[in-house]
């Protein structure tokens, strides 16, 4: 089960990578503060995933909103990363983000946290993905995402080539 932020559908999407990313067989859960984030045609890309356990778009009570919006972190975050974390503390489940200050609140809190690069790495390990495929896909994070690091893109890049 994992809890996705918004940049990881965005990386996801724009490396052509969201089809895959289902059919990695993860119960996959945001919330709607997340999906407000997108664009529409970014919304309508995951509309058809929707139901069927393959995407959960979780919703909170009043009460858990203000516990959200009071939620103490160590590090200054949006109120949509503070539900990210709120819904993945309440699934247990692991968290997919690539917001830095995400990461260091969800280690702190002692929840699985992964990022796009790990996504695209277990495509590969999976086999769900050509080589060449994955390749590609790491290529276009590194074009499209600067604050992805480079050295781990290029690692993993160089795990896949030799197989």
């Amino acid at each position: 089960m994992v809890v996705t932020d918004t940049n990881v559908f965005i990386d996801l999407m724009s490396v052509d990578a969201l089809e895959a990313f289902f059919a990695l067989g993860f119960e996959v859960h945001t919330t709607g503060f997340v999906t407000n984030e997108l664009n529409k045609e970014q919304s309508a890309l995951l509309l058809p995933h929707i139901g069927g356990g393959r995407l959960h778009l979780d919703r909170f009570t009043d009460a858990e909103i203000q516990e959200i919006e009071v939620m103490t972190t160590r590090n200054l975050l949006h109120f949509t990363d503070r539900s990210v974390i709120r819904l993945a503390e309440k699934l247990t489940a692991m968290v997919l983000s690539g917001d830095g200050r995400l990461w260091k609140e969800c280690q702190a809190r002692r929840l699985e946290v992964h990022g796009s690069i790990w996504v695209i790495e277990q495509l590969w390990v999976k086999r769900l993905v050509q080589p060449l495929s994955c390749i590609q896909c790491l290529e276009d994070l590194k074009r499209i995402n600067s604050r992805l690091p480079k050295d781990k893109i290029d690692a993993l890049i160089e795990r896949i080539r030799k197989g």
